[in-house]
């Protein structure tokens, strides 16, 4: 059962580079702190590096998010991409005494072990999105046990999901708490459209009624939008909550 008892809570995230800061500014922060005034949560933004790892993609560098002193004072700690963008009425995010929370993925074949084996580790018993993140400082030990792991194609995923799936700390979020935009369009739109980027976005213009729909439901299903990566996606999920859900003040 959830603690329901007020604790203190940061929302926090790690934005670096011109490009990813203006994106931030201009379609995520009003949105996460509409959030954090709404719930009682702090909200830090880390503007320089957590730790120098060369050789790993920016992505490992939340695994050294719970050594930061501006976040000693906080019981709960909740790790956003900065590519996330929340809708105005979503609920707090609530995850039982000493567990971290996190989204589930599965992949599209639907083999978990298999999905291990690519990256050549021992088999888990769940893929972690690492988008989102229900943290609490006694799970500083399982962060460092995935930063000696090398890098991949998906970053630090694989390490994270094996690590944190294998662990007794694991606890499932709702999946609406991240919602990937990228692959939820997949039940919308053919690979094809989705992967030729000049063909989806001449779509768009043109109004093509899957993919406008695609976006739409997908904004109107899910509380917590992550673009993962996808910078027009982010734009055009940005532009429409913006609309069909305004902040309330």
């Amino acid at each position: 059962m959830v603690n329901m008892h007020p604790m203190k809570t940061a929302v926090c995230t790690l934005v670096i580079g011109e490009r990813y800061e203006r994106l931030f500014r201009k379609y995520v922060v009003e949105s996460w702190r509409t959030y954090c005034e709404g719930h009682n949560y702090d909200l830090v933004i880390f503007q320089k590096l957590l730790a120098d790892l060369p050789g790993k993609s920016p992505s490992w560098q939340k695994l050294f998010i719970l050594d930061q002193p501006e976040l000693q004072r906080f019981e709960k700690v909740i790790w956003l991409d900065a590519d996330i963008i929340i809708r105005n009425d979503s609920p707090p995010l609530e995850v039982p005494d000493s567990r971290l929370g996190y989204v589930s993925e599965v992949p599209p074949d639907g083999d978990v072990a298999g999905w291990f084996r690519k990256f050549s580790l021992p088999e888990g018993t769940d893929i972690v999105q690492g988008g989102v993140l229900c943290l609490e400082h006694g799970h500083r030990h399982l962060l460092e046990s995935v930063r000696d792991f090398p890098e991949t194609r998906l970053y630090e995923m694989p390490a994270l999901s094996l690590c944190i799936g294998n662990s007794d700390a694991a606890y499932r979020l709702d999946p609406r708490f991240n919602a990937l935009i990228p692959q939820l369009m997949r039940n919308y739109l053919s690979e094809y459209v989705l992967t030729n980027k000049l063909l989806k976005e001449f779509l768009w213009m043109m109004g093509y009624p899957p993919l406008r729909k695609s976006l739409r439901e997908i904004c109107e299903n899910n509380w917590f939008l992550h673009a993962a990566g996808a910078k027009r996606d982010l734009i055009k999920a940005g532009r429409y909550l913006r609309r069909s859900y305004p902040p309330q003040r």
